[in-house]
């Protein structure tokens, strides 16, 4: 994947494997670290790294 600056919903699926609902039920969990501005949700890469290496090993519930 390019170096991007932001990941989006579909980055994420792409990343993690998921489909489209699921990334986006991730973004709105309380635990995931998204911001959205308007109707455009988005995470920092170092964010979600951070949030992946927290719950690894364990399970996240959406």
């Amino acid at each position: 994947m390019d170096e991007r600056r932001v990941y989006l919903p579909k980055d994420i699926c792409k990343i993690m494997g998921i489909g489209r609902d699921k990334a986006y039920a991730l973004f709105k969990s309380k635990g995931f670290p998204s911001t959205k501005i308007g109707s455009m949700y988005f995470v920092l890469p170092e964010q979600f790294e951070k949030w992946l290496n927290d719950y690894a090993g364990k399970e996240y519930k959406l």
